[in-house]
C-alpha cells in the first residue's frame, strides 16, 4: 500500500478548464504543479491532477500555495478534494 494511502489527510487538485475549452494552459498545470512537488507531499494522479497527502496542517498549507499558484498563472477553475484517513483530528479541536 503506497504511503499516502495511510497519511492524515489527502487532497486531490485539479486544474481545469472553462467549460468548452478543451485542456487548461500547460503553464497552469506546470505552475501547480511545480509548487506542489516543492512541498514534498506532491504524487502525480494524471496529467492535470496532482495528490498531496501527510499530516493535516501540511496538507492544507500546501493545497493554498498550490491553489495560489495556479490562480496567479491565470487558472480559473481549480477542483479540490480532501480526505481525512480515519480519527483524522477535528477542525477547533
Amino acid at each position: 500500500m503506497p504511503g499516502y494511502d495511510r497519511a492524515e489527510l489527502t487532497a486531490e487538485l485539479r486544474i481545469a478548464a472553462l467549460r468548452g475549452a478543451g485542456s487548461p494552459p500547460r503553464e497552469q498545470v506546470e505552475a501547480a504543479k511545480r509548487v506542489a512537488s516543492d512541498s514534498g507531499l506532491a504524487r502525480e494522479a494524471g496529467p492535470e491532477t496532482t495528490v498531496l497527502a501527510g499530516g493535516r496542517e501540511e496538507v492544507l498549507d500546501a493545497v493554498r500555495r498550490v491553489v495560489e499558484a495556479a490562480l496567479d498563472a491565470g487558472a480559473h477553475v481549480v477542483e479540490v478534494k480532501v480526505e481525512a484517513e480515519g480519527e483524522a483530528e477535528r477542525f477547533g479541536g
